[in-house]
């Protein structure tokens, strides 16, 4: 079979990314009344000062992540991380998801996420280097009691509220400069995208790639045309991107997926970091590494 391979253009990036969805939802149907979508909480002063915040994706497979949560230096230890968790528990239960999951480091706040009942899943030893991060989970339908805080001053003066994308990009800003001040970005952004593309320009393989600022690449997803399945192209193509990332410095590929696709991960060489069962219903999720 002659072919050639190729960068992935955006519009195409997000053809894949379209097709991949579909193929999922395929094996495992959306659960009722979820829809995919983004929440923000804030928390802010009297005068409209932004005090903390969170961001919740809702995913149609009933899990809920909470992609960033942040509160400014100087009114932590004061109950309002409590506060934003709260809510976005209770959105993601009106959103009808049954797990609400994150990522913390060990610079962060495991520990209050313990307290409010997430249980780790996830352990990513030396990511960032020199560091340990975790996934946490918490099944939503299981009735594990709120958590209160014994310093609850900010429940008496602050509540948390519905923001804006204006104040999501705050929320990120803020997470952000944390983070850089503990981790310094090692790396600029890298796009490995690729395709490979037959004699006349159809596509028949693409992977979804790309380097991040702590010299770690994901792998955002991997497709394969359905006559071309099982004859190793997708594993030649993840071979591309694997020697790109090694040229650009990774040190460590990074990547997730299901049941139903695991066993091409497995035989390119990644392993299991953490699993996370009966996601979505009646199947397992894994999140995956590959040392290289």
């Amino acid at each position: 079979m002659q072919y050639t391979i190729q960068p992935l253009t955006e519009e195409e990036e997000r053809l894949v990314e379209q097709k991949i969805l579909a193929y999922a939802d395929s094996k495992a149907p959306a659960e009722p009344h979820t829809e995919e979508e983004q929440l923000v909480f804030k928390v802010a002063d009297e005068a409209g000062n932004l005090l903390g915040g969170c961001v919740v994706n809702v995913h149609e497979w009933g899990r809920a992540v909470l992609a960033q949560l942040w509160v400014d230096e100087r009114y932590r230890h004061q109950g309002i991380g409590s506060m934003l968790i709260r809510a976005a528990e209770a959105a993601a239960r009106e959103k009808n998801c049954y797990y609400l999951c994150l990522g913390t480091a060990d610079y962060m706040a495991r520990p209050l996420y313990e307290k409010h009942g997430f249980r780790v899943f996830t352990v990513n030893r030396d990511i960032p280097v020199g560091h340990v991060s975790w996934s946490l989970s918490k099944r939503l339908d299981q009735g594990i009691p709120d958590y209160v805080p014994s310093n609850n001053a900010a429940i008496e003066r602050y509540r948390a509220e519905p923001g804006t994308k204006e104040d999501a990009e705050a929320i990120d800003k803020g997470l952000e400069q944390f983070c850089v001040e503990v981790v310094p970005d090692g790396h600029d952004t890298v796009t490995l995208s690729k395709k490979l593309v037959d004699a006349d320009g159809n596509l028949i393989a693409a992977a979804v790639a790309g380097v991040d600022g702590d010299n770690t690449a994901d792998l955002d997803g991997i497709w394969v045309e359905e006559p071309y399945r099982r004859q190793g192209v997708g594993s030649e193509l993840f071979a591309v991107i694997e020697r790109e990332a090694k040229e650009n410095g990774v040190y460590v590929i990074l990547s997730d997926c299901c049941d139903w696709i695991a066993d091409f991960f497995f035989a390119n060489g990644f392993t299991a970091r953490g699993e996370l069962s009966d996601y979505p219903k009646g199947h397992t999720a894994y999140e995956l590494e590959k040392r290289i």
